[in-house]
């Protein structure tokens, strides 16, 4: 992850602190050794130990006490969520796929991202608006697989990274009765689908995970179990054929 040379001078100090704190963010859950991030980033020791240190003063990095391990800190905390008065995403091509797929469908339409071992319910599109108690479960969070959009989102994972997201919350998956073989099934028929089908609990839904800016986000549906799973798949093809559609045009 060296700099390219043909990268000004200025610029490359600051692609290099760039490349720290988005590796930090990959691995925040358990954070990263100093020398990890040195084989990572290409950088020498003396360099990174330089950036990493003049990001701790500005705790954007904080080290863990016990593993020693860097991880992000405060100040990208708070950066990030400054963002949520006026997400970023809802401004770019994800959040129109919403309007014309709440259109189509007539159905609710949520837009939700992934943020490390979670996601996030982002937005909900109905047009008109006809459901009131869906927009109780905008700004949820919930751990990846435990609902529509955020089990599509589990499926961008390969498999090795999906066993240890769930070896590191194995008591709330086993709380739900989700063993890493049911998500694992889950996972390869969203893959060979295109698209996530999901039900429970006196609901159902299909989603569609995709690639945006530094991460990925999912467009999901939601409505009572009694809806025909032919239209269920329908619906799934619907949303993978208007984020494709976008995207090309």
């Amino acid at each position: 992850m060296a700099p390219p040379s043909s990268t000004p001078a200025g610029v490359q100090s600051l692609e290099r602190v760039f490349s720290i704190l988005a590796l930090l963010a990959d691995h925040h859950v358990i954070g990263m050794s100093l020398r990890q991030l040195v084989e990572l980033t290409g950088l020498s020791r003396a360099t990174a130990q330089r950036m990493i240190a003049f990001l701790l003063q500005l705790h954007y990095v904080e080290q863990d006490p016990k593993t020693r391990n860097f991880r992000l800190g405060t100040a990208a905390m708070f950066l990030g969520l400054r963002t949520m008065s006026r997400p970023p995403l809802v401004q770019l091509p994800p959040y129109h796929y919403c309007v014309p797929l709440a259109r189509r469908s007539g159905e609710g339409v949520f837009l939700v991202i992934g943020i490390g071992d979670y996601s996030y319910n982002l937005h909900l599109e109905q047009v008109p608006p006809q459901n009131p108690d869906l927009m109780s479960l905008v700004g949820q969070t919930r751990l990846l697989g435990l609902g529509i959009g955020s089990l599509s989102l589990l499926s961008t994972m390969t498999n090795a990274e999906i066993r240890q997201h769930h070896e590191r919350h194995a008591a709330e998956y086993h709380s739900h009765g989700l063993t890493i073989a049911r998500i694992l099934t889950g996972v390869e028929r969203s893959r060979q689908l295109g698209y996530t089908l999901a039900a429970g609990f006196g609901v159902a839904g299909v989603g569609h995970a995709f690639a945006v800016p530094s991460g990925f986000a999912a467009i999901s549906m939601v409505f009572p179990t009694r809806m025909p799973l032919s239209r269920r798949h329908e619906l799934g093809s619907l949303i993978v054929e208007e984020v494709n559609s976008q995207a090309t045009s």
